[in-house]
């Protein structure tokens, strides 16, 4: 998995395991859920994912994240179109593990059955009978953004936009989902963890990519040919 498992304390980590009395007093345990599916557009189209039950979890903040609708993806792309004899071209963007990025503002909780656990986890940590309940699930808590938890978008959201600030891109007011540099004439939309973007020259398009990537894992695609379930023929 793509899950880092620890019994320190870093904030590299994803989950930590605890013994069963160590949940704060008033604080909910959700259960743990396996997620199989196929994503043909994806670097890795054959998923498995551990995933949170977050529908028995508490949020403890607002969790909406803001996302570009279809309106104004197709207003975006139809701009490309208007300025294209300008030099404007489009390319796409998608970004690896965006959810598992993000740092909790509050930990979350969650049991593992003992099943899913190889042994060499179990040898690794230390697992002892200590850690596991009459039931044979351990507790985690959770550090990092992980698949299921209601907060796990806004999080990585917000994140994305206070690593994006000082390269000079923002949200545009009134507008979720459409971005902007200061300076620069690129403007990209977001739709959770893929990009849209429409650039003049190839130096404003790398001048984004080498923003994201100093923090990001990205897949990139120059011919934009597809964009949220859209496939696009360009011919500028």
């Amino acid at each position: 998995t793509n899950l880092a498992l620890s019994a320190s304390t870093s904030v590299a980590i994803t989950m930590v395991f605890n013994l069963p009395h160590q949940v704060p007093a008033g604080r909910k345990v959700t259960y743990t859920n396996f997620v199989c599916t196929m994503r043909p557009t994806k670097a890795e189209p054959w998923r498995i994912r551990m995933t949170v039950g977050g529908d028995k979890l508490d949020a403890y903040f607002d969790v909406r994240s803001p996302a570009i609708s279809l309106l104004d993806m197709k207003l975006h792309i139809n701009s490309v179109i208007s300025d294209a004899k300008n030099g404007a071209r489009y390319c796409t963007g998608d970004l690896k593990d965006f959810f598992l990025q993000s740092t909790m503002k509050i930990y979350q909780y969650m049991r593992i059955h003992r099943r899913y656990l190889p042994q060499e986890i179990i040898d690794e940590y230390a697992l002892t009978a200590d850690y596991f309940d009459s039931k044979g699930n351990i507790l985690v808590e959770i550090r990092k953004g992980m698949y299921g938890l209601k907060e796990a978008a806004i999080l990585a959201y917000e994140q994305l936009r206070d690593h994006l600030a000082p390269y000079g891109y923002s949200p545009v007011a009134h507008t979720p989902g459409l971005w902007r540099h200061s300076t620069r004439r690129t403007t990209f939309t977001l739709a959770v963890d893929d990009f849209g973007i429409k650039y003049f020259t190839k130096a404003d398009a790398d001048h984004l990519f080498d923003a994201i990537s100093s923090k990001y894992v990205m897949t990139k695609d120059w011919t934009g040919s597809s964009y949220l379930g859209f496939n696009l023929d360009w011919d500028y």
